[in-house]
């Protein structure tokens, strides 16, 4: 059994790898309008087997207080669904049996996959195995994706991330937004590891990693995702920066510095030809172009109308989610008790699955569909994670500015601030994949920190 263990938190670890492999599978089967792909059928497949792993290791470490905890709260999530459905079932206006059981299962992904790695890490991280594997799988994960980007991009395959203004890129991959979300999160990972490799001052070739995976961005051409290569690199520069004051040996730590100022200046002199330029350009004419349509005699529709009278950032920053915001409000507003309470489900209430429409703002989402109760303890972990990381950071501000701390603090706030700006984070499976494991690595890190009251300095890229 702790053979098992072993080799299956290796698994999970290298799991990671595959991610981009199966987007694209995914990709490539929604283009041919197969309802069921091979992408969530193996995701949740692991997820099955990673409950089994997690049963096992709770037997296995005899911490009886710890397992029955956990249990326990697997079992409340369960039954909450459960009272969801029912109540659901007999209260929405159409009530689709496979939407809401997938919708449920695709939920549960990140609850389980976070202990998971939580588990996974403190198993490998005794004979530092983990140095071997983490944060390199992220790395080699986004250069796939950066790979597939621009294969896709030179031949001419990709889908286009904007279909209604015919712009942006997402290569083979179906979802722009989960796809800028899974860039988003881990591009902190990547800058961290590179700058880590860079330690040696002759493995340049190492950034040439970031500057691809810099140029999908601008070819996906969302705002999350180019707001967060922005902020990545930007917060990198300011460490940097920092650890020139601290270090004695600054010629290494200069080069870095000159390093990312130039990265950050390329961003901006291409910024102008890509995408996302022209995306916010043409948000600025829709708007103009409805306000005019409104005074004619066709006029705008209730949602339109919304549209245009939103504050123009704001509406250009969620890309028109306050519309579906306000509708799915509504419709929660309108709910009975018990659907306050235990949520209303798949995109709330509906009369056509082609008028479901889900708010694409994680939080919101997840309050709708399992109502004050179940989001309290769907979203405990996160929460518990949030409060126990923020403590950390202030508690032992020091360590925070070197280059590992400092981006694994980018890493997990892009992942909250991407679920509530762009959605697609939580309950995405090809998403909160990333999410869950970087989130399991900052939390057992700094476990170790406040346990030992040292910095973890023997978990770290392997050089």
């Amino acid at each position: 059994m702790q053979s098992f263990i072993k080799k299956y938190s290796i698994f999970l670890i290298l799991y990671i790898i595959f991610q981009p492999l199966l987007d694209a599978l995914t990709g490539g089967m929604l283009r041919m309008h197969m309802d069921v792909t091979f992408g969530i059928f193996i995701r949740m497949i692991v997820m099955v087997l990673t409950v089994f792993y997690i049963l096992i290791y709770l037997i296995l470490n005899r911490n009886n207080k710890k397992g029955f905890f956990i249990i326990g709260y697997f079992v409340l999530l369960a039954l909450m669904a459960v009272i969801s459905l029912v109540i659901n079932y007999k209260s929405k206006t159409l009530f689709v049996p496979s939407l809401e059981i997938t919708t449920l299962a695709k939920s549960f992904y990140y609850p389980i996959m976070l202990l998971a790695y939580l588990y996974a890490f403190e198993e490998l991280a005794e004979d530092r195995i983990i140095n071997r594997f983490f944060p390199k799988v992220i790395f080699y994960a986004i250069n796939i994706v950066s790979l597939i980007m621009l294969i896709a991009h030179f031949t001419n395959t990709s889908f286009s991330s904007y279909s209604y203004y015919k712009l942006g890129e997402s290569g083979w991959f179906f979802a722009a937004n989960e796809l800028s979300a899974i860039v988003s999160i881990s591009f902190p990972i990547m800058i961290w590891y590179a700058l880590k490799k860079l330690n040696t001052g002759t493995r340049i070739y190492y950034w040439i990693s970031i500057v691809l995976a810099i140029y999908s961005v601008l070819l996906i051409g969302t705002k999350g995702s180019f707001l967060s290569i922005i902020f990545g690199t930007g917060f990198a520069l300011l460490v940097a920066i920092v650890q020139w004051f601290r270090s004695r040996d600054k010629k290494l730590i200069t080069g870095i510095i000159v390093l990312l100022a130039l990265t950050i200046g390329g961003i901006a002199v291409s910024y102008p030809a890509m995408a996302v330029s022209r995306t916010a350009e043409l948000h600025t004419e829709m708007i103009h172009y409805k306000k005019k349509q409104a005074k004619t005699k066709k006029g705008l529709d209730k949602d339109q109308k919304k549209y245009v009278e939103t504050n123009k950032t704001v509406s250009y920053l969620l890309s028109g989610r306050t519309i579906y915001f306000e509708n799915a409000a509504h419709n929660f507003s309108k709910a009975n008790i018990a659907q306050k309470m235990f949520g209303m489900g798949y995109a709330t209430n509906f009369k056509k699955v082609k008028d479901a429409k889900l708010v694409e703002m994680d939080y919101i989402d997840i309050l709708f569909q399992f109502g004050y109760l179940g989001a309290i303890v769907y979203l405990a972990p996160l929460i518990y994670s949030l409060i126990y990381l923020i403590g950390t950071f202030f508690r032992k501000f020091k360590y925070m500015w070197s280059f590992k701390w400092s981006m694994l603090v980018a890493s997990v706030a892009l992942g909250f601030g991407m679920a509530l700006l762009t959605g697609h984070v939580i309950e995405a499976p090809s998403v909160s994949i990333y999410f869950v494991s970087i989130l399991a690595y900052a939390m057992f890190n700094a476990r170790l920190l406040m346990r030992t009251n040292e910095d973890p300095y023997t978990i770290d890229v392997e050089d």
